[in-house]
């Protein structure tokens, strides 16, 4: 005879039940259209092509995008740390 099956135990507290699999979407979405869009205006715009301009666009894609977005949703742009999560 088999043995019945047990129930899985819960998770511990403050982890999460799900892996963070969509932020790895949402990441690589934002750096792919900062890529497109900079390659793209920069056809047009020479002066785009530039050491300066390149990492300010990305970082304007990547970190302004999402915390202008948070700004007009009313959330906070920072989140707020509970009592059990560890500082990164």
């Amino acid at each position: 005879m088999s043995e019945p099956t047990r129930p899985t135990p819960p998770p511990a507290p403050g982890t999460p039940s799900k892996p963070n699999t969509p932020s790895k979407y949402v990441d690589f979405l934002l750096y792919a259209a900062a890529a497109v869009s900079y390659i793209t205006l920069s056809i047009y715009n020479k002066w785009l092509l530039d050491w300066i301009v390149g990492p300010f666009w990305l970082l304007a894609w990547v970190w302004g995008l999402p915390a202008l977005v948070k700004l007009v949703r009313r959330q906070p742009i920072r989140p707020r740390r509970g009592p059990f999560e560890a500082p990164d």
